[in-house]
Parts: C-alpha cells; sequence; structure tokens
C-alpha cells in the first residue's frame, strides 16, 4: 500500500484462486514434456506458479504436474503473446510437418490430444522442436489462420511486411522454394504433400484417419468431397506456419478434498489453505470440451466458501 509491502493475515482461512504455472520455466523444464517454453504459452503472464511453490513449502501435496491444457500456438509478429491455433489445422487443405517434413498427428483431432500425440511421437524418435503448417493458395482463399483473413478479403499484398519471417510466415511459388526458406526437408515434405493428395482423392487418411471421427469433421468442410477434412495441397503460391507446442494452461498442481481443503503430503487436510482453479490438480484432466476448468473452478469456490463458513446446504433446504 502506497509502494509498501505488506502483511495480510487472514484470520479464518486462505483461498488460492491463481492460474498454474506456464510462465515459470524452472517449473516448466522440472515438469512438462520438453521441449518447453514459457514463450510458447498464451495464458497470463502473471501465471508463474508462485501459489503452488509457497503451498508446496508448507507441505501441500501435487498431481499431474507434467500435464496442461495443451494446444499448439503461433507467435505473430508485434503481438506479446502467442496466439492459440484451434481450429485452423482441422480444415482440408494443409498438413503439420516437423523439420524432417514428418506428419505426427491426424491435425484433425482436438487441440488437447494433438499435442500430447506430438509429444508420444517424440518419444518414437521423431523430432517436434520445429513444426510448420503447410497450406496452399486455395487454402489461404477460403479459411481463417489466426490474424490472416482470407485472401479474398485480405491479400498477401495487404498484409504487415513483418508477418513473412522464419517465426511465422513463409511462402513461395514452389514446395521446393518453400523447403529452402523454412528449412524443412525437400524430399519429406515433398513426399508428405504426394501423400496428402493422393489422400484427398481417396477420402482416407492412411497414416492417421484424419476425418475419420466426429470431432475431425466438426471442423471440416462439407463442401469438400469425399472427405471434408482432405482437400490437395496443390495451388501456388504455398505457405507455411511456424506451429509451438504451447498451451493455455498447465493441469497439474495442488491436491484437494471436496471441501477444497488442500491437502498435505501425508493425506491430512492443510488447516486453513483451500485451493481451486489452474493452481489446483486437474478434476477434468483428460478433454470433454471446452471450459472444462471453469465448472471445477466455480465448484469447488463454492464448497471452500461454505467449509470455511460453515455454512449447511442442508439447513437451508429444510427451511
Amino acid at each position: 500500500r502506497s509502494g509498501k509491502t505488506m502483511d495480510i493475515h487472514a484470520t479464518k482461512a486462505v483461498v488460492l484462486a491463481s492460474g498454474g504455472f506456464e510462465h515459470n520455466q524452472t517449473m516448466r523444464e522440472q515438469h512438462l514434456p520438453t521441449p518447453t517454453q514459457k514463450s510458447w504459452s498464451a495464458s497470463n503472464p502473471a501465471n508463474t506458479g508462485l501459489p503452488i511453490e509457497a503451498a508446496i513449502n508448507a507441505g501441500a501435496a501435487v498431481r499431474g504436474m507434467h500435464e496442461a491444457w495443451w494446444c499448439t500456438t503461433y507467435k505473430v509478429p508485434g503481438k506479446e503473446l502467442p496466439f492459440l491455433s484451434i481450429m485452423e489445422k482441422s480444415y482440408p487443405g494443409n498438413c503439420v510437418v516437423n523439420r524432417n517434413g514428418q506428419r505426427l498427428a491426424n491435425e484433425s483431432m482436438n487441440y488437447q490430444m494433438y499435442v500430447q500425440a506430438c509429444f508420444e511421437a517424440k518419444k518414437n524418435g521423431k523430432p517436434v522442436d520445429d513444426l510448420w503448417m503447410v497450406f496452399d493458395a486455395r487454402f489461404r482463399a477460403n479459411y481463417l489462420v489466426g490474424p490472416l483473413m482470407t485472401s479474398k478479403l485480405m491479400p498477401d499484398a495487404l498484409l504487415p511486411k513483418s508477418y513473412f519471417c522464419n517465426e511465422f510466415l513463409s511462402k513461395a511459388d514452389s514446395i521446393e522454394e518453400l523447403s529452402a526458406i523454412t528449412g524443412i526437408d525437400q524430399a519429406g515434405l515433398k513426399n508428405t504433400i504426394a501423400n496428402m493428395n493422393h489422400y484427398a482423392q481417396t477420402g482416407h487418411d492412411d497414416e492417421f484417419n484424419r476425418g475419420g471421427f466426429a470431432y475431425d469433421r466438426y471442423y471440416g468442410d462439407p463442401e469438400v468431397k469425399p472427405n471434408p477434412c482432405l482437400a490437395p495441397i496443390d495451388q501456388g503460391p504455398f505457405y507455411a506456419i511456424r506451429l509451438y507446442l504451447g498451451e493455455f494452461g498447465t493441469n497439474g498442481g495442488l491436491v484437494i478434498n471436496p471441501d477444497g481443503q488442500v491437502l498435505h503430503s501425508n493425506g491430512s487436510p492443510l488447516k486453513g489453505l483451500y485451493a481451486t482453479g489452474n493452481c489446483t490438480a486437474a478434476t477434468l484432466p483428460t478433454y470433454p470440451g471446452p471450459g472444462s476448468t471453469l465448472g471445477p473452478a466455480m465448484t469447488f469456490a463454492y464448497q471452500a466458501a461454505k467449509h470455511i463458513s460453515n455454512f449447511d446446504d442442508a439447513a437451508v433446504t429444510t427451511s
């Protein structure tokens, strides 16, 4: 207050209701799969994990620290935080490749599972440090890609010149030239593009069954036949957008009980300490759908408030 640090003493309890540790590089390297960089995260820069560390120092138990709400991201020049790449990969007429020109997973699967699949691919020896979403002029004309409106609305000549850099967007008249600009292995990329064009014709992705699931087709284009998630990549110019294995929040953290009390590593409640939100271990660590953090955050905040105030639901109901 007035420029001075104050100690505030809680008379009943403290409720931690913060984000995770996305912007703490040390904690990322300690807990999350690699490669990992805080600069890839689209979360609030204030999420540095300090409440989690403070609770751990008080003896709190943690769980699931190796996981996050994963989503590929891209860094737009001039923007402080990366953009989430949620839907773009699902549209027909693109593929995501590593520096060897290899695909790693079904691009149309949900964003959480896609990044998890990339980490699994790394365990099998495939590099994941450098990823690009490759697409052609047809894709550019028909679909939004982050801040890029379709070329029908925003031709390349109207895009900021700063966009065309190796950290974000590359453009070339041929696949060979695109390989040279990005550093993607030319033979690998040409082979992958040829496969994608074949899959678009047959309607079946022989590698990852892209478009074979209801979720895939939700973001597909119903006008594209026979598979709404597969279209050829054959109309120049060709483009590549740099992608990163980012997230919009970690989902491992403090272990709590049904009353929102933070548990000690021995399983007993830490007196006076409660938590909710992304600083706690996720109640729904898989992917039931968007908003998986919001319901549990509100629920355990309510549970904590009841427990702190000795509020009785049953007494209210009967009265």
